[in-house]
């Protein structure tokens, strides 16, 4: 007789490396990328070459962040996004954290009326609610994953 058990794959991180990438959506990411950045080289040019004397100061600022986040994509884009599944509880409570720290007095930033900055000496100042925002829409689709009724419940009582 056979032995039919199933033995379990463990991932390595060789096999990281190996996860195929959609290069239409990345082509697609880059195009957008790249007029984004030329629409702020040439929406910022005039004013950036009266306030610092260089035209291309915004552009290039831009551009490294630019640099960054393709960067960042690309490493983003080889992790299996079933990974992810395992840390949604954690990754939404960090972000209603980070929210809630914006309530601590010299902590949070107030910015045209609004508290929804973290201000962090010596570095940037970090938008929460943006964060926020972002967990939040990643939450609501692994609940609304976890459960296929509650996608019909909820279009039910919004329509």
């Amino acid at each position: 007789m056979k032995n039919n058990t199933k033995t379990k794959k463990v991932k390595r991180f060789s096999s990281f490396l190996n996860n195929k990438m959609d290069y239409i959506l990345f082509v697609t990411v880059l195009i957008l990328l790249s007029l984004g950045v030329v629409m702020v080289l040439s929406a910022s040019a005039p004013s950036a070459l009266s306030r610092t004397g260089k035209s291309y100061t915004y552009f290039l600022k831009q551009f490294e962040f630019a640099i960054i986040g393709i960067a960042i994509m690309l490493f983003i884009s080889k992790i299996d996004y079933r990974f992810y599944k395992k840390y949604y509880w954690l990754v939404y409570a960090v972000s209603v954290f980070v929210l809630l720290l914006v309530l601590i007095p010299n902590l949070g930033k107030e910015v045209n009326g609004a508290t929804r900055w973290i201000s962090i000496p010596g570095l940037r100042t970090i938008s929460t609610f943006r964060n926020y925002k972002n967990r939040n829409d990643n939450f609501l689709c692994w609940i609304f994953i976890r459960s296929q009724e509650g996608i019909k419940r909820f279009l039910e009582r919004i329509c």
